[in-house]
């Protein structure tokens, strides 16, 4: 697979943990954090998200970050939503960055959303795309594929067996990256089949997986256990962050009712399906959110 270019960066706390991030598009250009999803690591984004005339013409900065465990940034177990969030505003600090949006896509919605209830007062707007909800309620693995489900479901119920079976996949994702990505897509709805035939989006979206277990698979499993606890906020109380809800209605890996929860339950916030999409083709939307987002 094709290698994502990126301006990769090492940010060195002073509790000795390390943060990884990358950056790409306008170095001058209006920020955005894209939270990457499960696994994932900061070169992750959506094809779309890496064109350069498009960054140029709008002015676009963006910035992915490494959550604990991933590529450079150091394990960090006892972290929960709100600590994990906690390292973008440390790297916005680092860049000189006052406020910023953000895109948290698949895994990375609970992220974003964190980072939004975590410091309003600095974070623009949010969009979530193809995002995770939350998992702590009965009906939250209705609709989804078998595979997430049973790692969701013993994550709940037999966090050691997920670990065993999270690091014999990470050591295959080392040795081969994702292998067939025609085998991975192969239950995906067609709009996903599609986009995942093409070489751009198979190293967008796969490429960097091998970086997400750089170290093993302490990122995965620990974005699986915080998954499922209940988030360490509450939806009604996040107030003066402009949350946007995108998905596919075709979406098997996390179901459109997921963004529906969120959105009815968040203040202020908007939802926007995609009646044919799912969790992967929502990309040819890409554009368009982000330049909703970023709209005055």
């Amino acid at each position: 697979m094709i290698r994502v270019p990126s301006d990769d960066h090492l940010l060195e706390l002073d509790d000795g943990r390390t943060i990884g991030y990358a950056t790409w598009g306008d170095p001058e250009g209006t920020p955005v954090f894209f939270a990457h999803g499960t696994p994932g690591s900061r070169w992750v984004r959506c094809p779309s998200l890496d064109d350069p005339a498009w960054l140029s013409q709008r002015r676009l900065r963006f910035i992915g970050v490494d959550r604990p465990g991933y590529g450079y940034s150091g394990p960090r177990p006892e972290a929960g939503l709100l600590d994990c969030a906690e390292d973008f505003v440390r790297v916005a600090d680092r860049l000189g960055i006052e406020r910023f949006s953000a895109i948290g896509f698949s895994g990375g919605g609970p992220y974003a959303i964190a980072l939004g209830a975590l410091v309003p007062e600095r974070v623009e707007g949010v969009a979530l795309v193809s995002g995770l909800g939350m998992l702590d309620r009965p009906e939250a693995l209705e609709g989804m594929d078998e595979a997430n489900a049973a790692d969701f479901e013993m994550a709940r119920e037999s966090p050691e067996i997920l670990a065993t079976e999270i690091e014999e996949a990470a050591r295959e994702v080392r040795e081969n990256s994702w292998g067939n990505v025609s085998e991975i897509s192969e239950d995906l709805p067609e709009g996903d089949r599609r986009i995942l035939e093409r070489p751009d989006a198979q190293a967008l979206f796969f490429g960097p997986s091998q970086e997400a277990v750089r170290q093993g698979a302490s990122g995965w499993v620990d974005d699986h256990l915080r998954f499922v606890r209940p988030w360490p906020f509450r939806l009604d109380g996040i107030v003066g962050t402009e949350m946007r809800f995108y998905h596919g209605e075709d979406d098997v890996l996390v179901p459109a009712h997921h963004a529906k929860h969120l959105a009815e339950r968040i203040p202020g916030s908007r939802l926007q399906l995609y009646p044919g999409e799912g969790h992967f083709s929502i990309d040819r939307h890409i554009k368009g959110i982000v330049e909703t987002l970023l709209a005055p």
